[in-house]
Protein backbone atom coordinates (compact mmCIF):
# COMPACT_ATOMS: atom_id res chain seq x y z
CA UNK A 1 0.00 0.00 0.00
CA UNK A 2 1.17 3.53 -0.79
CA UNK A 3 1.15 5.81 2.28
CA UNK A 4 -0.22 9.37 2.36
CA UNK A 5 3.23 10.93 2.09
CA UNK A 6 3.95 9.10 -1.16
CA UNK A 7 0.52 9.99 -2.57
CA UNK A 8 1.10 13.69 -2.00
CA UNK A 9 4.45 13.49 -3.78
CA UNK A 10 3.06 11.63 -6.78
CA UNK A 11 0.07 13.93 -7.28
CA UNK A 12 2.37 16.93 -6.97
CA UNK A 13 4.38 15.62 -9.94
CA UNK A 14 1.58 16.41 -12.32
CA UNK A 15 -1.37 18.18 -10.71
CA UNK A 16 -2.92 19.24 -14.00
CA UNK A 17 -3.39 15.66 -15.25
CA UNK A 18 -5.46 13.71 -12.75
CA UNK A 19 -5.49 10.55 -14.89
CA UNK A 20 -1.69 10.57 -14.96
CA UNK A 21 -1.48 10.97 -11.19
CA UNK A 22 -3.92 8.08 -10.64
CA UNK A 23 -2.04 5.89 -13.13
CA UNK A 24 1.28 6.58 -11.39
CA UNK A 25 -0.19 5.46 -8.07
CA UNK A 26 -0.53 1.95 -9.49
CA UNK A 27 3.20 1.59 -10.19
CA UNK A 28 5.00 -0.75 -7.80
CA UNK A 29 7.92 1.49 -6.85
CA UNK A 30 8.75 5.17 -6.61
CA UNK A 31 11.54 4.69 -9.15
CA UNK A 32 9.10 3.33 -11.73
CA UNK A 33 6.66 6.16 -11.04
CA UNK A 34 9.35 8.75 -11.56
CA UNK A 35 10.55 7.13 -14.79
CA UNK A 36 7.03 6.75 -16.23
CA UNK A 37 6.09 10.33 -15.32
CA UNK A 38 9.24 11.64 -16.99
CA UNK A 39 8.64 9.60 -20.16
CA UNK A 40 5.00 10.62 -20.47
CA UNK A 41 5.95 14.24 -19.89
CA UNK A 42 8.39 14.02 -22.82
CA UNK A 43 5.62 12.69 -25.04
CA UNK A 44 3.13 15.42 -24.06
CA UNK A 45 5.72 18.15 -24.57
CA UNK A 46 6.31 16.89 -28.11
CA UNK A 47 2.57 16.37 -28.68
CA UNK A 48 1.72 19.96 -27.75
CA UNK A 49 4.70 21.71 -29.35
CA UNK A 50 4.93 19.74 -32.64
CA UNK A 51 1.29 18.88 -33.29
CA UNK A 52 -0.22 21.91 -31.55
CA UNK A 53 -2.55 19.61 -29.67
CA UNK A 54 -3.69 19.63 -26.04
CA UNK A 55 -3.90 16.97 -23.36
CA UNK A 56 -7.69 17.04 -23.79
CA UNK A 57 -7.25 16.26 -27.49
CA UNK A 58 -5.05 13.30 -26.62
CA UNK A 59 -7.54 11.85 -24.15
CA UNK A 60 -10.20 11.92 -26.86
CA UNK A 61 -8.13 9.67 -29.18
CA UNK A 62 -9.01 6.01 -29.65
CA UNK A 63 -6.43 3.20 -29.27
CA UNK A 64 -5.50 3.18 -32.96
CA UNK A 65 -4.85 6.94 -32.96
CA UNK A 66 -2.79 6.75 -29.76
CA UNK A 67 -0.61 4.06 -31.33
CA UNK A 68 -0.23 6.17 -34.48
CA UNK A 69 0.90 9.20 -32.51
CA UNK A 70 3.32 7.06 -30.53
CA UNK A 71 4.96 5.94 -33.77
CA UNK A 72 5.02 9.55 -34.98
CA UNK A 73 6.91 10.45 -31.81
CA UNK A 74 9.39 7.67 -32.55
CA UNK A 75 9.83 8.89 -36.13
CA UNK A 76 10.54 12.40 -34.89
CA UNK A 77 13.26 11.13 -32.52
CA UNK A 78 15.16 8.65 -34.69
CA UNK A 79 18.41 10.46 -33.93
CA UNK A 80 17.90 10.17 -30.17
CA UNK A 81 19.02 7.30 -27.98
CA UNK A 82 16.76 4.40 -29.07
CA UNK A 83 16.55 3.08 -25.51
CA UNK A 84 15.12 6.41 -24.33
CA UNK A 85 12.59 6.47 -27.18
CA UNK A 86 11.51 2.91 -26.37
CA UNK A 87 11.01 3.86 -22.73
CA UNK A 88 8.60 6.61 -23.81
CA UNK A 89 6.60 4.13 -25.92
CA UNK A 90 6.45 1.66 -23.02
CA UNK A 91 5.12 4.36 -20.71
CA UNK A 92 2.61 5.50 -23.36
CA UNK A 93 1.35 1.93 -23.86
CA UNK A 94 0.95 1.49 -20.09
CA UNK A 95 -0.95 4.76 -19.71
CA UNK A 96 -3.17 3.92 -22.68
CA UNK A 97 -3.96 0.49 -21.23
CA UNK A 98 -4.89 2.15 -17.93
CA UNK A 99 -7.40 4.25 -19.88
CA UNK A 100 -8.87 1.05 -21.42
CA UNK A 101 -7.20 1.65 -24.79
CA UNK A 102 -4.70 -1.23 -25.01
CA UNK A 103 -2.08 -0.83 -27.75
CA UNK A 104 1.02 -2.69 -28.87
CA UNK A 105 4.13 -1.44 -30.63
CA UNK A 106 5.44 -4.93 -31.30
CA UNK A 107 7.46 -5.08 -34.48
CA UNK A 108 7.45 -1.29 -34.88
CA UNK A 109 9.81 -0.05 -32.20
CA UNK A 110 13.41 0.80 -33.01
CA UNK A 111 15.98 -1.75 -31.94
CA UNK A 112 17.48 -1.29 -28.50
CA UNK A 113 21.15 -0.37 -28.53
CA UNK A 114 23.69 -2.09 -26.27
CA UNK A 115 25.63 0.11 -23.88
CA UNK A 116 28.79 1.03 -25.79
CA UNK A 117 29.28 4.43 -24.18
CA UNK A 118 30.32 3.33 -20.67
CA UNK A 119 33.86 2.75 -19.46
CA UNK A 120 34.70 -0.96 -19.13
CA UNK A 121 36.52 -1.62 -15.87
CA UNK A 122 39.44 -4.03 -15.63
CA UNK A 123 41.23 -5.39 -12.57
CA UNK A 124 43.95 -2.75 -12.84
CA UNK A 125 41.39 0.08 -12.83
CA UNK A 126 39.62 -1.26 -9.74
CA UNK A 127 42.91 -1.87 -7.91
CA UNK A 128 44.04 1.73 -8.52
CA UNK A 129 40.66 3.08 -7.42
CA UNK A 130 40.72 0.92 -4.31
CA UNK A 131 44.18 2.18 -3.36
CA UNK A 132 43.08 5.84 -3.31
CA UNK A 133 39.72 5.20 -1.61
CA UNK A 134 38.75 6.04 1.97
CA UNK A 135 37.63 3.31 4.39
CA UNK A 136 33.98 3.88 3.47
CA UNK A 137 34.74 3.83 -0.24
CA UNK A 138 36.88 0.69 0.12
CA UNK A 139 34.01 -1.02 1.94
CA UNK A 140 31.47 -0.11 -0.74
CA UNK A 141 33.78 -0.93 -3.66
CA UNK A 142 34.69 -4.31 -2.16
CA UNK A 143 30.99 -5.08 -1.63
CA UNK A 144 30.15 -4.20 -5.24
CA UNK A 145 32.95 -6.38 -6.63
CA UNK A 146 32.07 -9.21 -4.25
CA UNK A 147 28.31 -9.42 -4.81
CA UNK A 148 27.95 -8.39 -8.45
CA UNK A 149 24.51 -6.96 -7.64
CA UNK A 150 22.75 -3.83 -8.88
CA UNK A 151 23.81 -0.82 -6.81
CA UNK A 152 20.35 -0.28 -5.29
CA UNK A 153 20.47 -3.76 -3.69
CA UNK A 154 23.98 -3.16 -2.32
CA UNK A 155 22.92 0.13 -0.72
CA UNK A 156 19.82 -1.46 0.84
CA UNK A 157 21.85 -3.92 2.92
CA UNK A 158 21.34 -3.45 6.65
CA UNK A 159 24.12 -2.85 9.18
CA UNK A 160 22.94 -5.63 11.53
CA UNK A 161 22.77 -8.13 8.68
CA UNK A 162 26.32 -7.41 7.52
CA UNK A 163 27.58 -7.54 11.11
CA UNK A 164 26.03 -11.00 11.55
CA UNK A 165 27.70 -12.24 8.36
CA UNK A 166 31.09 -10.98 9.58
CA UNK A 167 30.61 -12.69 12.96
CA UNK A 168 29.66 -15.89 11.19
CA UNK A 169 32.81 -15.72 9.06
CA UNK A 170 34.92 -15.31 12.20
CA UNK A 171 33.18 -18.20 13.96
CA UNK A 172 33.74 -20.47 10.97
CA UNK A 173 37.25 -19.09 10.32
CA UNK A 174 36.21 -18.63 6.69
CA UNK A 175 37.31 -16.14 4.05
CA UNK A 176 34.02 -16.50 2.15
CA UNK A 177 30.43 -16.34 3.37
CA UNK A 178 27.42 -17.29 1.22
CA UNK A 179 23.80 -16.34 1.89
CA UNK A 180 20.48 -16.66 0.01
CA UNK A 181 18.78 -13.53 -1.29
CA UNK A 182 15.99 -12.42 -3.62
CA UNK A 183 16.31 -9.63 -6.17
CA UNK A 184 13.68 -7.07 -5.20
CA UNK A 185 13.02 -5.84 -8.73
CA UNK A 186 12.22 -9.23 -10.27
CA UNK A 187 11.72 -11.63 -7.37
CA UNK A 188 14.53 -13.84 -8.73
CA UNK A 189 16.44 -15.91 -6.10
CA UNK A 190 20.20 -15.52 -5.93
CA UNK A 191 23.20 -16.45 -3.78
CA UNK A 192 25.10 -13.57 -2.21
CA UNK A 193 28.87 -13.95 -1.78
CA UNK A 194 30.96 -12.05 0.76
CA UNK A 195 34.62 -12.49 -0.16
CA UNK A 196 37.74 -11.89 1.96
CA UNK A 197 38.25 -8.29 0.83
CA UNK A 198 34.62 -7.34 1.53
CA UNK A 199 34.68 -9.01 4.97
CA UNK A 200 37.83 -7.10 5.90
CA UNK A 201 36.81 -3.61 4.80
CA UNK A 202 33.11 -3.71 5.61
CA UNK A 203 34.03 -4.66 9.18
CA UNK A 204 36.47 -1.74 9.35
CA UNK A 205 33.81 0.68 8.11
CA UNK A 206 31.13 -0.66 10.48
CA UNK A 207 33.49 -0.04 13.39
CA UNK A 208 34.57 3.40 12.14
CA UNK A 209 31.02 4.59 11.38
CA UNK A 210 29.34 3.16 14.46
CA UNK A 211 28.94 6.52 16.20
CA UNK A 212 28.73 8.71 13.09
CA UNK A 213 25.50 10.62 12.60
CA UNK A 214 24.07 10.57 9.04
CA UNK A 215 24.49 13.69 6.97
CA UNK A 216 21.58 16.11 7.19
CA UNK A 217 19.74 16.50 3.89
CA UNK A 218 16.87 18.73 2.90
CA UNK A 219 13.83 16.72 1.77
CA UNK A 220 13.72 16.47 -2.01
CA UNK A 221 12.33 14.23 -4.72
CA UNK A 222 15.55 12.29 -5.27
CA UNK A 223 16.12 11.29 -1.64
CA UNK A 224 12.48 10.23 -1.29
CA UNK A 225 12.39 8.14 -4.45
CA UNK A 226 15.89 6.74 -4.00
CA UNK A 227 16.47 6.20 -0.28
CA UNK A 228 19.81 6.91 1.35
CA UNK A 229 21.90 3.91 2.42
CA UNK A 230 21.88 3.52 6.20
CA UNK A 231 25.43 2.13 6.12
CA UNK A 232 27.16 4.33 3.54
CA UNK A 233 24.94 7.44 3.81
CA UNK A 234 24.64 7.86 0.04
CA UNK A 235 22.17 7.33 -2.80
CA UNK A 236 22.69 5.58 -6.14
CA UNK A 237 23.72 8.92 -7.63
CA UNK A 238 26.21 9.31 -4.80
CA UNK A 239 27.74 5.91 -5.58
CA UNK A 240 28.21 6.87 -9.23
CA UNK A 241 29.80 10.17 -8.19
CA UNK A 242 32.11 8.22 -5.90
CA UNK A 243 33.30 6.09 -8.84
CA UNK A 244 33.98 9.22 -10.90
CA UNK A 245 35.97 10.79 -8.08
CA UNK A 246 38.02 7.64 -7.45
CA UNK A 247 38.76 7.25 -11.17
CA UNK A 248 40.00 10.84 -11.30
CA UNK A 249 42.12 10.49 -8.16
CA UNK A 250 43.59 7.22 -9.46
CA UNK A 251 44.53 8.86 -12.78
CA UNK A 252 42.58 6.40 -14.91
CA UNK A 253 42.26 6.93 -18.65
CA UNK A 254 38.48 6.87 -19.10
CA UNK A 255 36.93 5.62 -22.34
CA UNK A 256 33.30 6.48 -21.54
CA UNK A 257 30.86 7.40 -18.81
CA UNK A 258 31.37 5.79 -15.41
CA UNK A 259 28.45 3.85 -13.98
CA UNK A 260 28.05 1.30 -11.19
CA UNK A 261 26.37 -1.26 -13.45
CA UNK A 262 29.72 -1.71 -15.20
CA UNK A 263 31.15 -3.19 -12.00
CA UNK A 264 28.30 -5.70 -12.05
CA UNK A 265 29.30 -6.39 -15.66
CA UNK A 266 32.93 -6.83 -14.55
CA UNK A 267 31.89 -9.50 -12.02
CA UNK A 268 29.78 -11.38 -14.58
CA UNK A 269 32.55 -11.27 -17.19
CA UNK A 270 35.19 -12.57 -14.79
CA UNK A 271 32.97 -15.40 -13.56
CA UNK A 272 32.64 -16.40 -17.20
CA UNK A 273 36.43 -16.20 -17.63
CA UNK A 274 36.77 -18.51 -14.64
CA UNK A 275 34.83 -21.15 -16.56
CA UNK A 276 31.45 -20.82 -14.83
CA UNK A 277 28.43 -21.88 -16.85
CA UNK A 278 25.50 -19.60 -17.62
CA UNK A 279 23.31 -20.88 -14.79
CA UNK A 280 25.98 -20.46 -12.11
CA UNK A 281 26.64 -16.86 -13.19
CA UNK A 282 22.94 -16.02 -13.32
CA UNK A 283 22.20 -17.56 -9.93
CA UNK A 284 24.96 -15.65 -8.16
CA UNK A 285 24.13 -12.26 -9.72
CA UNK A 286 20.33 -12.58 -9.64
CA UNK A 287 19.57 -12.87 -13.33
CA UNK A 288 16.45 -14.82 -14.20
CA UNK A 289 16.76 -18.53 -15.01
CA UNK A 290 13.87 -19.88 -17.13
CA UNK A 291 11.47 -21.93 -15.00
CA UNK A 292 11.83 -25.01 -17.20
CA UNK A 293 15.61 -24.93 -16.63
CA UNK A 294 15.51 -23.98 -12.97
CA UNK A 295 13.44 -27.06 -12.19
CA UNK A 296 16.46 -29.25 -12.89
CA UNK A 297 19.16 -27.02 -11.38
CA UNK A 298 19.11 -27.95 -7.71
CA UNK A 299 22.84 -27.97 -6.93
CA UNK A 300 23.81 -24.44 -7.97
CA UNK A 301 24.55 -23.33 -4.40
CA UNK A 302 26.98 -26.21 -3.86
CA UNK A 303 28.62 -25.58 -7.24
CA UNK A 304 29.18 -21.88 -6.49
CA UNK A 305 30.55 -22.57 -2.99
CA UNK A 306 32.98 -25.07 -4.52
CA UNK A 307 34.15 -22.90 -7.42
CA UNK A 308 34.11 -19.33 -6.06
CA UNK A 309 37.39 -19.38 -4.03
CA UNK A 310 39.42 -20.31 -7.13
CA UNK A 311 37.58 -17.74 -9.30
CA UNK A 312 38.27 -15.09 -6.65
CA UNK A 313 42.00 -15.78 -6.47
CA UNK A 314 42.43 -15.89 -10.24
CA UNK A 315 40.06 -13.22 -11.55
CA UNK A 316 38.01 -11.37 -8.91
CA UNK A 317 40.60 -10.20 -6.36
CA UNK A 318 41.32 -6.52 -6.95
CA UNK A 319 44.33 -6.71 -4.59
CA UNK A 320 46.62 -9.16 -6.46
CA UNK A 321 49.31 -9.23 -3.76
CA UNK A 322 47.07 -11.55 -1.75
CA UNK A 323 47.64 -14.23 -4.38
CA UNK A 324 51.36 -14.31 -3.48
CA UNK A 325 50.52 -16.08 -0.22
CA UNK A 326 48.93 -18.89 -2.19
CA UNK A 327 51.92 -19.49 -4.48
CA UNK A 328 54.63 -18.61 -1.95
CA UNK A 329 55.50 -22.23 -1.06
CA UNK A 330 55.90 -23.21 -4.72
CA UNK A 331 58.14 -20.20 -5.37
CA UNK A 332 60.26 -20.99 -2.32
CA UNK A 333 60.71 -24.60 -3.47
CA UNK A 334 61.75 -23.54 -6.98
CA UNK A 335 64.19 -21.00 -5.57
CA UNK A 336 65.81 -23.69 -3.43
CA UNK A 337 66.13 -26.05 -6.40
CA UNK A 338 67.65 -23.34 -8.58
CA UNK A 339 70.03 -22.38 -5.81
CA UNK A 340 71.30 -25.94 -5.56
CA UNK A 341 71.76 -26.21 -9.34
CA UNK A 342 73.75 -22.97 -9.44
CA UNK A 343 75.99 -24.21 -6.61
CA UNK A 344 76.60 -27.47 -8.49
CA UNK A 345 77.60 -25.61 -11.66
CA UNK A 346 79.96 -23.34 -9.75
CA UNK A 347 81.63 -26.43 -8.29
CA UNK A 348 82.06 -27.85 -11.81
CA UNK A 349 83.63 -24.60 -13.00
CA UNK A 350 86.05 -24.63 -10.09
CA UNK A 351 86.99 -28.20 -11.06
CA UNK A 352 88.10 -26.73 -14.40
CA UNK A 353 90.27 -24.28 -12.45
CA UNK A 354 88.09 -21.35 -13.57
CA UNK A 355 86.98 -18.68 -11.13
CA UNK A 356 83.21 -18.34 -11.51
CA UNK A 357 83.16 -14.56 -11.09
CA UNK A 358 85.31 -11.62 -11.99
CA UNK A 359 83.43 -8.61 -10.71
CA UNK A 360 79.95 -9.50 -11.96
CA UNK A 361 80.84 -11.59 -15.08
CA UNK A 362 82.28 -15.06 -15.64
CA UNK A 363 85.90 -15.17 -16.86
CA UNK A 364 86.31 -16.02 -20.50
CA UNK A 365 87.83 -19.39 -21.42
CA UNK A 366 88.70 -21.27 -24.56
CA UNK A 367 87.43 -24.56 -23.16
CA UNK A 368 84.23 -25.55 -24.98
CA UNK A 369 83.02 -27.51 -21.97
CA UNK A 370 83.55 -24.55 -19.68
CA UNK A 371 81.78 -22.22 -22.14
CA UNK A 372 78.80 -24.57 -22.07
CA UNK A 373 78.80 -24.59 -18.27
CA UNK A 374 79.05 -20.80 -18.28
CA UNK A 375 76.02 -20.45 -20.56
CA UNK A 376 74.01 -22.85 -18.43
CA UNK A 377 74.94 -20.96 -15.28
CA UNK A 378 73.92 -17.63 -16.84
CA UNK A 379 70.54 -19.07 -17.80
CA UNK A 380 69.96 -20.41 -14.31
CA UNK A 381 71.01 -17.11 -12.74
CA UNK A 382 68.51 -15.22 -14.90
CA UNK A 383 65.72 -17.61 -13.98
CA UNK A 384 66.75 -17.40 -10.33
CA UNK A 385 66.49 -13.59 -10.36
CA UNK A 386 63.12 -13.78 -12.11
CA UNK A 387 61.74 -16.08 -9.43
CA UNK A 388 63.04 -13.76 -6.71
CA UNK A 389 61.30 -10.81 -8.39
CA UNK A 390 58.03 -12.78 -8.59
CA UNK A 391 58.29 -13.60 -4.93
CA UNK A 392 58.78 -9.96 -3.96
CA UNK A 393 55.77 -8.83 -6.04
Amino acid sequence: MTDDKEKKIIIKLDQQYSEVAEWLLECRSMGTRREYESCLRKFFEWYSSSLKKTYKDFMALDAKAVRHHGLLYQQAHLNDNPNSVNNVLVALASFSAYNEKPISFRGKRVRQRPDIDSHIFNNGDLTKMFDVASTKEKALLSLMTSLGWEISAVLELERDFLARLIERAKAEDSKFIYFPSVRKKTGVPRLGVFNALALEWVEKWLIESKDKAPRKRKPNKITIERPVSKIFDMTEEGANKMLKRLAKDAGLVITGRLHSHRIRSWVISNLSRAGWNEWQVKYMTGKAIPLQDGTYLKTLTEEIIERYPDAYQRYLCIKPEKIVQVIDEDVRKKLHEQDEMISTLIDKLRAHEIQPYEGSELQRTKSSETESLKAELATLKAEFEKLKAERKS
